[in-house]
């Protein structure tokens, strides 16, 4: 008996020993593979992640490019801003070959950081540094990625950006093995580039000074050298009675690798378990083994979620986000066909929201419109949540007007739906829409929506904007007129025509009004309505009205030294002046330096500028009357607050717009209001000037109703100075 019981013991022993054998290779060779993918699927994520920033570095080096040749520092700064705020980048900078550093904020940069930069960049096109540096104003560190700017494919400088360090954390906490591992980013000398577990700088080597390797001939050295010949593999050791895993895998970038230091304590707790059980209960160590197995790929497909979620997954609406849109763009595409449009819209005036009831109900309200928008998606379309309030959406496609009708339809579900409760504010979208008609990159096609989306935040009603190629025409004719308006004037390509003003009851000369004009050479005339609105929106009509004003004083001045009759000059001045204190004393000491009489230049100043800035209008109308200046209100009757700015402020003279004389000659009540107007300038004891009279019919009745001067092609069009100047020599 006892015989057959200790050979039982014996069977059953050999059979658990066997059977543990088995289970401990396949735990091993399970262990090994969830090891090498786990630390494959980190380097693959890191490689990804740096990829993106690239091509987003890219495309805003693109939007750029528009911009060349910078010359106004604060509108490329500002653009600089909004592209960081608008990406993951922590700074963008920008430095020219020739010398210049413009910087989405203020930071104090050497210049042998930025020379090395540009250096590096027009040497390999893109450049990331190998290791980090210290940002210049809160001290902590970062890596620099930069791409070259091209100008007709000439280098003029790189775009530069600052990684936080702190973006690359998940893919170097290694959260599929239990937070456990951790991963490093070297150099092939061992030198640590980034991680959490291991300072930047120290020697990752050194973490195997006193590993035990369990493969014959696997050293450190051999390690090295395996890295010399950018191969990767997995290495079994032990250090202090523990079991690590060392996998190390080239990067795409630098000379880089991913070393990553995987413990497999928590399996390894699982298997002694098992094997403890298996002694005890033979006949469930098959449903213990399946369950382990089960376990260990719950773990890892639990692990692969996270890092899917982090990568792709907006956390605050659940729905995808910008990576996840830029990663299935293409596929998605596919899938419908081509058929498509891509839009961008987000919340207009979103920060109101936030600052009136507080970002809790703000994030409420975004969640509320990604709910919105999945009961909307169609088979095969697809929306991310792209930043802040900022939506991306690829729907199918098929005519403009039901595709209009749709999305008046989302806003209106949108503003039922979404509006915060007991709030005033109606939550608005405004849309931006580009219909996929060419392949061309991603990133090109959501620059063209946003530049529509942009267009429509500028109107009423729906704001559903399409892109069209004009709004891009118009941007980069703006840009070019920006890009050379320093130069040209400079160079003495604005000039001075003068149009004649002609006395009613004598038809002789009495003044004139100063007008630009731009010659651009072989380009011929630029109209100025095509440049002076681009002018007053970037601050350049401040200069440009002084160098008009100073080439009419320097007229004045040499037509009195070659006896020539002075009239009067009328000279138009921006809104802009009206908010500049050193506008008045600057027209002063300009009038003065060539010595010309006060009472020879005439202020225009039109009446919605004056209406728009009421107090501002009449402290500089008062100030420009003490020092002798006349002061016009030109183009009276465009608008309707006519009567009560000349109610409230005292002029020399009334300019009536052109629009308000027309066909007064078919409507007897327009005759009778122009009669009406005149009498009651007049008998403020104001001047009156008739701008635009064009026919003889015209200034018959205009010199019947009293007006006093007459300006418009009837009398002269505006003629260049030397033509002007035989006009003053024939009146002489």
């Amino acid at each position: 008996m006892f015989v057959l019981i200790l050979l039982g013991a014996v069977v059953i022993a050999s059979g658990v020993t066997l059977y543990w054998q088995h289970v401990e290779k396949v735990l091993e060779q399970d262990l090994k593979n969830h090891v090498e993918a786990a630390g494959e699927e980190s380097a693959d994520d890191f490689n990804r992640l740096m990829f993106a920033d690239l091509q987003t570095l890219r495309s805003v080096g693109l939007s750029a490019e528009v911009f060349y040749p910078w010359q106004d520092s604060s509108q490329i700064e500002q653009f600089l801003k909004v592209q960081t705020q608008h990406n993951a980048f922590k700074f963008l900078g920008i430095i020219t070959t020739d010398g210049k550093l413009f910087m989405s904020r203020q930071k104090k940069l050497t210049s042998a950081f930025t020379a090395g930069v540009l250096a590096r960049t027009l040497e390999r096109g893109d450049y990331l540094s190998a290791e980090p540096v210290r940002d210049p104003v809160d001290r902590e560190k970062v890596l620099v990625e930069s791409v070259l700017l091209h100008k007709d494919g000439v280098p003029v400088g790189a775009l530069f950006a600052f990684l936080p360090l702190e973006r690359f954390d998940p893919m170097l906490s290694l959260a599929a093995l239990g937070d456990m591992g951790f991963s490093l980013i070297i150099r092939r000398d061992g030198t640590v580039v980034l991680g959490n577990s291991v300072p930047v700088g120290a020697n990752a080597f050194d973490l195997l000074d006193r590993a035990r390797f369990a493969k014959k001939g696997r050293s450190v050295a051999s390690i090295r050298s395996a890295m010399t010949r950018d191969e990767h593999a997995l290495a079994d050791y032990r250090l202090d009675n523990a079991r690590r895993f060392l996998h190390f895998m080239p990067l795409h970038m630098n000379d880089w690798y991913m070393f990553s230091i995987l413990p497999t304590a928590f399996v390894e707790q699982q298997a002694r378990r098992l094997a403890w059980t298996s002694l005890g209960l033979v006949g469930f160590i098959a449903a213990i083994f399946v369950g382990l197995i089960c376990c260990l790929f719950r773990v890892r497909s639990a692990s692969n979620r996270r890092l899917f979620a982090t990568a792709y997954i907006d956390p605050l609406t659940g729905a995808d986000n910008f990576n996840s849109m830029g990663e299935q763009f293409t596929d998605r595409l596919a899938g419908l066909n081509g058929k498509a449009a891509l839009v961008v819209f987000d919340i207009v005036k979103f920060k109101v929201i936030n600052d009136l009831h507080g970002y809790e109900r703000g994030n409420k309200v975004l969640q509320r419109v990604a709910d919105v928008l999945r009961e909307n998606m169609r088979p095969g379309e697809f929306f991310c949540r792209s930043s802040a309030d900022n939506f991306i959406m690829l729907l199918s496609y098929d005519d403009r007007r039901k595709f209009r009708t749709r999305l008046v339809l989302l806003a209106t579900q949108i503003r039922r739906d979404c509006t915060v409760s007991s709030s005033c504010l109606m939550v608005d979208s405004a849309f931006g829409v580009y219909e996929i008609t060419e392949d061309i990159p991603f990133y090109i096609m959501l620059d063209r929506t946003h530049l529509a989306l942009e267009n429509a935040k500028k109107i009423s009603g729906d704001k559903i904007q399409f892109y069209d190629e004009a709004d891009l025409r118009r941007i980069v004719a703006e840009k070019q007129i920006e890009s050379t308006m320093e130069e040209a004037l400079e160079r003495g390509d604005f000039s001075v025509y003068l149009q004649p003003k002609c006395d009613f009851s004598t038809g002789r000369m009495v003044g004139a009004e100063a007008l630009v004009r731009w010659n651009k050479g072989d380009s011929g005339l630029v109209r100025p309505d095509d440049f002076i609105p681009i002018f007053e929106k970037n601050g350049f009509i401040l200069r440009l009205d002084m160098f008009i004003l100073e080439q009419v004083v320097s007229l004045l001045a040499q037509w009195k030294q070659r006896g020539l009759k002075q009239v009067p000059i009328a000279v138009n001045f921006s809104r802009l002046h009206l908010n500049d204190s050193r506008y008045i004393p600057q027209m002063t000491r300009l009038v003065d330096k060539y010595g010309v009489p006060h009472n020879l230049i005439e202020v225009e100043l039109t009446e919605n500028v004056i209406f728009n800035n009421l107090e501002c209008a009449q402290n500089v109308i008062r100030g420009l009357h003490r020092k002798g200046f006349s002061v016009a209100m030109d183009d009276f009757g465009s608008g309707y607050s006519s009567l009560n700015v000349l109610k409230n402020l005292q002029f020399d003279g009334i300019k009536m717009d052109k629009e308000f004389l027309d066909g007064f000659e078919k409507n007897a009540n327009a005759k009778k209001v122009i009669e009406g107007a005149v009498d009651m300038i007049k008998s403020l004891g104001v001047k009156v000037i008739a701008e635009g009279v064009e026919t003889q019919e015209q200034a018959d009745f205009l010199r019947e109703t009293g007006c006093d001067v007459a300006q418009g092609y009837l009398f002269s069009k505006p003629m260049s100075v030397e033509a002007f100047e035989e006009w003053l020599k024939e009146d002489n």
